[in-house]
């Protein structure tokens, strides 16, 4: 069983999804109805069994198809029976069914003024107001509350019930789910669809639906359980492979996701496209195989999926512009970012800056990256106003709100890294403004960035007044605990963590957290205790590895580290984090120099402002001696993380090496004071004490 139609667009996947057919055509069997109050005037008997003649008759003439003989037939059952709510339900359905709106309304509303319990009458007034919820091209949001305020009583007792929908049937939430959608109400969609129990493979839609809600979220890992449950039940279904393979990229898989898209498209890794392939297949799929191939560092897979695309499709075409897109992607992955630069300008020529938002984007992303802030800043700007309305405001819909954050993030961002603090408040200020007071994003980047400054009382002051106000964004009460663990209050981040958890395998999150606060105040026996509970309820899961492979190191388990982030690996090859953790180790082991500096690099590609990366760069060229290569990174590392004690401790022997000593006890002593790890703090106050 298949819902097609009504199309819903995420910024981040492009992926077209849809549960039921354009505007909605609902017909209703007709059954008896339960709970409809007993009649306060009970006709003569011979005139209900005329009736019950007459509706039968009319059921007859609506099967073969006659809808003018039905509508008779039903209406003389009526004038014979007029309390009947079952008459009512049936001309009303058959009215519905042949687009008479009004008429069919007409008959609900007499029918709920009858029986105003019965299921019928709330399922037939549930799909009348869904139908008259579009006009043309406008949404009545009127009706659509009206619906689910009627279908609400529908599920009320029976939550699994379930409603026609065109010839087939569905559950009742997901009818109330998508009215939610259409009114931009994410949140109270998703509620809906978790209500939906069962295994039932007609259930497949159903947690397609609910994980596309979920991506929309960013709640990658229940999308990705949501959308496998899908896939298990119906693995051939287009949809439910892309969405499947792009939640568990989100959440580090990639290697999975790549088997998925290969299965999927039927590729053979050893069978290189003749070129005709990627025309059959110019669809989500293969763009998105092709992303995942640059996420794994495949760039060259990637352009060769993506360039008969690219040679033949019409320029202007969303084929050439998505292919463009991608390649340029991985162009700057890979360090090129000129080439990059290229790839968007042309593919930006003549075109509309609204029709072409993502790759204005990237524009902006890499001009950022190259450290030409006031460029990016520019660009980014360009791609807002794409968006934004004529006096600086944004649409209701969730979409363009999504967009436009997700922009004034990275302005916002833009000028952190730049140095531009009192703009970078600016710009927050004005995306309370643009996104207006239901959305968190503002006050979410606020305590983010109190917390990198170490204002960590501040941060608990914030993020305990924006839980109050925002009582469903778990992101708060997770920044209130870790404010709380830096300043040493680990039973409030305990308590706080420990109220988010569900005892469900999604927990393995809120555990990976938890060790990494603790790795932090350097409880290496608690946190290596959490991280082990979050890799035994999600093997899968890279981030407890990267955290359990540090607390070994400082363990001197220098070889069990080694061997987890090994094993990460193999889980997501293209992990910036996990190349730049193995190439760092490596390098402070003195051992495989070469696979170091190449594990190192691919991470800097890939993420060109991480300030560790661009440390750990830094300190491989001073290990060999490449004072000056190794000066530029580490002073580009210590501007983007200008909190981190390695970083300044690597940047005071730099400025030792060169014999600038005021500047090398300068970085040393401000890394003492940012120092969390007895074995660090005591190596600067060493180093500190030979210099008196």
């Amino acid at each position: 069983m298949r819902y097609s139609g009504l199309g819903i667009q995420d910024s981040s996947s492009r992926l077209r999804i849809s549960i039921f057919t354009g505007v909605i055509v609902l017909v209703l069997f007709t059954v008896a109805a339960a709970g409809a109050r007993p009649q306060t005037a009970a006709p003569a008997q011979d005139k209900r069994a005329d009736a019950l003649k007459k509706f039968l008759e009319g059921k007859r003439l609506e099967q073969a198809g006659n809808y003018s003989g039905a509508v008779g037939a039903y209406k003389e059952a009526i004038d014979l029976d007029a309390n009947s709510v079952e008459l009512r339900v049936a001309l009303g359905s058959l009215y519905l069914k042949n687009g008479n709106i009004i008429a069919a309304e007409a008959q609900g509303r007499e029918a709920a003024r009858i029986a105003p319990d019965a299921v019928e009458t709330h399922k037939l007034l549930g799909k009348i107001y869904t139908a008259q919820t579009i006009v043309g091209t406008s949404l009545d949001k009127d009706k659509a509350k009206a619906a689910i305020k009627e279908i609400e009583q529908v599920v009320k007792d029976n939550p699994n019930a379930k409603m026609e929908v065109g010839a087939e049937e569905m559950p009742a939430l997901a009818l109330i789910a998508e009215l939610y959608t259409r009114l931009d109400d994410t949140d109270n969609a998703i509620k809906a669809m978790e209500r939906i129990t069962g295994e039932d493979g007609s259930l497949a839609p159903v947690y397609y639906f609910r994980a596309r809600l979920y991506y929309q979220k960013s709640k990658f890992r229940d999308a990705a359980a949501s959308a496998r449950k899908a896939y298990d039940l119906d693995p051939k279904t287009t949809e439910y492979q892309g969405l499947l393979a792009q939640s568990l990229v989100r959440v580090g898989r990639t290697q999975e996701a790549l088997d998925i898209y290969e299965k999927a498209l039927g590729i053979k890794k050893d069978k290189k496209p003749d070129g005709s392939e990627e025309l059959m297949l110019a669809s989500t799929l293969i763009f998105d195989y092709a992303e995942t191939l640059v996420y794994a560092g495949r760039y060259s897979d990637a352009v060769t999926r993506l360039d008969p695309i690219i040679k033949r499709a019409p320029k202007n075409s969303p084929l050439y512009l998505r292919a463009a897109e991608i390649i340029a992607d991985g162009q700057r992955r890979s360090g090129k970012r000129d080439d990059a630069i290229k790839t968007i300008e042309e593919a930006l020529k003549g075109q509309d800056v609204s029709e072409s938002l993502p790759l204005v984007y990237a524009l902006a992303s890499t001009y950022e990256e190259m450290q030409q802030f006031d460029r990016a800043v520019e660009t980014y700007e360009e791609a807002l106003r794409g968006i934004l309305n004529p006096d600086g405001s944004v649409s209701d819909r969730e979409l363009e709100k999504r967009n436009a954050g997700l922009i004034l993030q990275r302005i916002g961002l833009t000028y952190r890294n730049a140095q531009k603090r009192d703009k970078v408040v600016e710009t927050f200020a004005r995306m309370k403004k643009v996104l207006g007071p239901n959305s968190p994003l503002a006050d979410q980047l606020t305590a983010g960035l109190l917390i990198d400054e170490g204002k960590y009382k501040d941060a608990l002051d914030l993020t305990a007044d924006a839980a109050s106000r925002y009582p469903d964004e778990r992101s708060f009460k997770l920044m209130r605990a870790q404010a709380a663990a830096k300043l040493g209050d680990f039973k409030t981040a305990e308590q706080t963590v420990g109220s988010l958890m569900k005892g469900t395998p999604e927990d393995a999150e809120l555990h990976s957290f938890m060790s990494t606060l603790l790795l932090e105040a350097n409880q290496l026996k608690q946190a290596e205790e959490s991280a082990r509970k979050a890799m035994s309820l999600d093997s899968k899961d890279v981030d407890p590895l990267v955290t359990l492979s540090i607390i070994q190191e400082r363990q001197k388990k220098f070889k069990d580290s080694e061997v987890t982030l090994r094993k990460a690996l193999e889980i997501d090859p293209e992990n910036a984090t996990l190349l730049n953790n193995l190439g760092y180790f490596l390098t402070e082991r003195g051992e495989k120099v070469q696979e170091a500096e190449d594990f190192i690099r691919r991470a800097v590609n890939i993420a060109p402002t991480n300030g560790s990366f661009l440390d750990s760069l830094g300190w491989l060229l001073f290990k060999q001696g490449k004072i000056q290569e190794a000066r530029k990174f580490l002073e580009q590392a210590v501007v983007y993380s200008s909190r981190s004690a390695t970083i300044h401790d690597h940047l005071g022997d730099l400025y030792k090496k060169l014999g600038q000593m005021d500047k090398a006890r300068a970085s040393w002593e401000t890394g003492l004071k940012l120092a969390t790890e007895p074995e660090e703090a005591n190596k600067l106050k060493e180093k500190l004490s030979k210099q008196k």
